[in-house]
């Protein structure tokens, strides 16, 4: 098995930042953020990211640079080995007494693997991914390197001794679609498919909004996206995806702010909102200031 095309093949695990969030009470611009207690001098930083492996979004502006390189510490939502990718994958496939083609019928099975053969994934592995994981799979563009974003600072952090951290497991990334009914799973998928021919262009928006450093935006376009999908499905994402998720997180993230000098990399559209991680720790008592 190659470890950069199973990489590559897994970046769906990192699609949630497209997925819905809840609407914006801060206006917040920035991609990397100080977060301290007052009277404290032990700050951290917290990096929004986009699941990207696109050049213009791995390549880091010198002020993100220059933090990172002083950090003491990394935290990614998850820890980015190779046994962490292996148990992703595996958690994609059905088991061996079902068959996907029985649960989507001829025309939506036989549409659903021509798609992702075309974002690389083969054919025999296809034929046996579930539902829900083939409708991540094609809520992302086709990855180049695989190298997205997260992964590259997890890789830079791993090569410098850092210790590094996740604040989720992979189980408790992928329970809410593990949950899914297969109804759900099918209209999810649905979706996907329907907007599949306009995805280079909704992701291409996404990265140039990020780009800007623009959270608000971004926000605003996610709702907009939103808004299209299945409201059933969406509504279990927007809970337990996001807004179960933030809170998760920023609990998890607690001993590495307390240490200080921690480089917590996150999706950025978990940072605004009224239940985004910026706010929540504003709630806590925390300064947040954006540096870049």
């Amino acid at each position: 098995m190659r470890v950069a095309g199973d990489v590559a093949r897994l970046k769906w695990l990192f699609s949630i930042l497209l997925v819905c969030l809840p609407l914006t009470v801060h206006a917040e611009r920035g991609t990397l953020w100080k977060v301290q207690r007052p009277y404290d001098n032990k700050a951290s930083y917290l990096l929004g990211t986009i699941h990207s492996d696109d050049p213009a979004v791995t390549r880091l502006p010198a002020r993100v640079e220059q933090v990172f390189s002083g950090a003491k510490s990394f935290t990614a939502e998850l820890e980015l080995d190779i046994s962490t990718m292996l148990q992703a994958q595996l958690q994609t496939m059905l088991p061996a007494d079902q068959r996907l083609q029985d649960m989507l019928g001829q025309q939506r099975y036989q549409q659903s693997v021509k798609l992702l053969v075309q974002h690389g994934v083969p054919e025999i592995m296809a034929m046996r991914m579930k539902p829900w994981a083939i409708a991540a799979q094609l809520s992302m563009p086709k990855p180049s390197s695989g190298l997205f974003l997260d992964l590259q600072l997890y890789q830079q952090a791993v090569d410098r001794g850092l210790p590094t951290y996740g604040l989720e497991s992979i189980d408790e990334q992928l329970n809410t679609f593990e949950r899914l009914t297969l109804a759900q799973q099918i209209a999810f998928l649905d979706d996907a498919i329907a907007r599949h021919k306009d995805l280079p262009q909704t992701i291409e928006r996404l990265i140039a909004l990020y780009l800007q450093r623009d959270l608000d935006g971004m926000l605003a376009f996610s709702d907009s996206q939103l808004a299209m999908g299945n409201q059933s499905v969406n509504e279990v994402f927007k809970k337990d995806l996001i807004e179960n998720r933030n809170r998760t997180m920023v609990l998890r993230m607690q001993p590495r702010l307390s240490e200080g000098d921690a480089f917590i990399a996150v999706g950025a559209l978990h940072l605004p909102g009224k239940n985004g991680i910026l706010n929540l720790l504003r709630q806590q008592g925390y300064q947040v200031e954006a540096v870049y």
